[in-house]
């Protein structure tokens, strides 16, 4: 079928006369038409795209979304055992410290922040929220585990220093020499031998010859000798403690007591006797510091006996006013 034809009228020769289409307007036309088809399809295309999904990108978005809601889960969870982390460090801070005389971790360390402004530039090629997600978990994370780290260093430090007052407390001397009551207390005193006032370093005990005489703390032989003034006396270092102990006029040694032979408390370490500067058989016992000062043993007892039996053996010793040494 031809093309219709299109006529107009021409005035100077008073007849109709066929239009004549310009080619270059007939392009101008075609490409106009083609920019709106293609417009057109784009759009459609976009609004395709956004609101139909094909089968793999809904299974992606539901992953995503699920792995999402874990990591909320998760940074909830660490929330609560870095929670819980927290009040080990207050008991840690106010109670264990301050039992083994500790030094306190500064508020600095304690706080085991993140350092940097974006400490995780990785996160941000994600979407807002996945990145707020990721980073929010992965800081959280970081701080759990300088917490933990802290923490660990904090309890290794702490047995180290329960272990060492184990041992202090183990050579402690604490307990009753010998079984017998005090005859002799710790201070100015008149010596039946020298018949003189003097100091006296230590407590006397009654003791018949050859009743046991009893390691008071853990340590270590010193001494296991025979003195002028002392008679048979054995010395035992409790290096830990800070104290060295003496129980002098003793009939005998232990066979198996001698100098760098480690003893426990409670050990027998020889027998009560009569030897030395002495009036009449019992046990001298004496503490002293390292540095060799003498001190009131019946401030060591205390621990290891009752309040009563205690305040009965303050009487004893306040009520002596002789030597028997």
């Amino acid at each position: 079928m031809a093309g219709k034809k299109t006529y107009h009228f021409d005035d100077e020769s008073c007849s109709f006369v066929e239009v004549q289409k310009s080619r270059k307007r007939l392009y101008v036309h075609v490409g106009l038409l083609a920019l709106f088809a293609l417009s057109l399809a784009s759009v459609i295309t976009w609004g395709l795209d956004t609101v139909i999904k094909t089968p793999e990108e809904l299974a992606l978005l539901d992953e995503n979304q699920a792995l999402q809601r874990q990591l909320r889960s998760v940074s909830k969870r660490i929330d609560t055992v870095s929670e819980e982390l927290g009040k080990l460090q207050t008991q840690d801070q106010e109670f264990y410290r301050t039992l083994l005389n500790a030094n306190e971790t500064s508020e600095d360390v304690l706080q085991a922040g993140v350092g940097g402004s974006d400490p995780y530039p990785e996160f941000s090629r994600f979407s807002t929220s996945t990145s707020t997600i990721l980073t929010r978990t992965a800081t959280k994370i970081d701080q759990l585990e300088r917490q933990i780290l802290l923490q660990n260093e904090s309890y290794r430090e702490l047995a180290s220093l329960a272990e060492a007052h184990e041992v202090q407390f183990e050579e402690m001397p604490a307990i009753m020499p010998v079984n017998g009551a005090i005859t002799s207390g710790y201070g100015t005193r008149f010596h039946p031998v020298l018949k003189i006032s003097r100091q006296h370093p230590g407590l006397d005990f009654h003791a018949a010859v050859g009743t046991p005489v009893y390691a008071t703390g853990n340590g270590v032989i010193e001494e296991a000798a025979s003195g002028a003034g002392l008679g048979r006396y054995i010395k035992i270092e409790h290096t830990t403690a800070g104290y060295v102990t003496v129980y002098a006029h003793l009939s005998r040694i232990a066979s198996n007591v001698r100098k760098g032979k480690t003893v426990k408390r409670g050990d027998v370490i020889g027998y009560s006797g009569n030897t030395g500067l002495t009036q009449s058989p019992h046990l001298h016992y004496e503490i002293r510091d390292l540095q060799g000062r003498s001190l009131n043993p019946l401030f060591f007892l205390a621990p290891s006996m009752t309040p009563a039996a205690y305040q009965k053996l303050l009487k004893e010793a306040e009520n002596t006013t002789l030597l028997f040494d």
